[in-house]
């Protein structure tokens, strides 16, 4: 229960920072700001959840937290920031849908290039 837990607060915590500090470093300092932000917040959340192991990561699994995290926050803060009018969101469906799809190729591609790797590297072997 106590990995669930943080796994809730490191996300929390990596989406917060994102929409929190990003776009005032972003206003503040513009693409260097937003340089800034992407290497401060990312490098921050991801020592604080991966190294630290705030976020739950099975042995062997992928898993995109931070990503997940970040988005997830993002659709709240829109919801939060708009009170309560969801129909901004009905307007990025089609993006969201359109990552979906994104992330669905990227993961088809890299399990056809390990599956390709493994079979050389058994071809490998035999020699």
């Amino acid at each position: 229960m106590k990995k669930y837990l943080s796994t809730f607060a490191g996300s929390a915590i990596c989406g917060g920072a994102a929409f929190g500090i990003w776009p005032e470093l972003w206003k503040s300092y513009g693409l260097m700001g937003g340089w800034l932000a992407a290497t401060l917040i990312i490098g921050i959340m991801w020592y604080l959840n991966h190294y630290n192991g705030a976020i739950r990561n099975p042995e062997g699994k992928v898993w995109l937290d931070q990503g997940w995290c970040i988005g997830a926050a993002g659709i709240a803060w829109g919801i939060v920031r708009f009170q309560g009018d969801i129909s901004a969101f009905f307007l990025a469906a089609p993006t969201l849908i359109c990552c979906m799809i994104g992330g669905a190729l990227a993961g088809v591609t890299v399990w056809v290039i390990r599956s390709c790797q493994t079979r050389l590297d058994k071809e490998e072997s035999k020699i």
